[in-house]
């Protein structure tokens, strides 16, 4: 993006945050007219008040107003970011427009990353409905946060589908494959899912560092752990996504009776700063002792 488009992109920000805070200011400015009428009328009895005795301060409190509520909104926008407050990366120029579609999308945006998924869902299905003329790249935009509030509240089958119309109107970040297979792991599409790491695996593949561990989780999931563990051993052999490997070769482990080789992995992971420790500790222990209830059955 050159300096003139990133120019236009924070001046027509600047113009958002303005017309935004518009009703703000007039809100207060009400809110400070009826305290200041009220008082006029219990300390001035019968008399009249000079109108400019009014209009000066409530003039005055509408510009305070204005630039208080605008630098909040403005304050809101990175200034590493272009236009979005968030994903300005995958987002692009899609809802740079000053219209409604595009305030949905921003609350939507802001309820994704507040956690509150399904609020966010509502707002990106609102704007897909016929009232609104999406560009094709908005689509495609709208499309994958659609698929992200399904995935991340488990709705695979949704997920999936809003994931491939992303992909059909052309949205191409490098996380949708990604996410496309994770999605088909989780609703049993097996298939699919091998089909799509298979494509990204020992490629250029921004994240390919990271396909063999998925394929060990997705065989985790199916509680193959043989399959399992082969793939996170050739992961640490090859030294990609490390401590993740580890843990999930220890799992392996444990599925398969090796207890005290997967106590070795556990620790080993630990030490190596798997990500979210204490999730992965429970996760752990939880198949330990199914694994140990098992064995102890045999």
């Amino acid at each position: 993006m050159d300096f003139m488009s990133i120019l236009g992109m924070r001046a027509k920000r600047v113009l958002i945050c303005l017309l935004r805070t518009f009703p703000r200011a007039l809100a207060a400015q009400a809110l400070f007219t009826g305290a200041l009428t009220a008082y006029y009328l219990l300390s001035s009895g019968d008399e009249s008040v000079p109108l400019s005795d009014i209009a000066i301060p409530m003039g005055v409190t509408f510009i305070a107003a204005w630039c208080v509520f605008f630098c909040a909104e403005l304050t809101k926008y990175s200034a590493s970011h272009a236009f979005h407050r968030y994903d300005d990366d995958l987002i692009g120029k899609a809802f740079t427009g000053i219209n409604k579609k595009s305030a949905m999308f921003e609350t939507g945006l802001e309820l994704f990353h507040k956690g509150q998924f399904r609020n966010a869902l509502e707002y990106f299905t609102d704007i897909g409905d016929d009232r609104f003329a999406c560009t094709q790249e908005e689509k495609g935009v709208l499309e994958f946060f659609r698929g992200r509030c399904y995935n991340i509240l488990g709705t695979y089958p949704n997920a999936i589908i809003c994931y491939d119309k992303a992909r059909d109107a052309g949205f191409s970040a490098s996380v949708l494959p990604l996410f496309t297979a994770r999605c088909c792991a989780g609703n049993g599409d097996t298939e699919r899912a091998k089909q799509i790491y298979g494509e990204l695996l020992d490629t250029n593949y921004e994240h390919s560092d990271i396909i063999r561990t998925e394929f060990g989780r997705m065989y985790l999931k199916l509680n193959d752990g043989e399959n399992a563990l082969k793939w996170f051993q050739e992961a640490i052999d090859r030294h990609e996504n490390y401590a993740d490997a580890l843990g999930g070769a220890a799992i392996a482990q444990n599925m398969l009776h090796n207890f005290k080789a997967g106590e070795e992995l556990y620790r080993a992971a630990l030490l190596n700063n798997i990500s979210d420790p204490k999730g992965y500790s429970n996760y752990y222990k939880n198949i330990q002792a199914a694994a140990l209830l098992e064995s102890d059955k045999d």
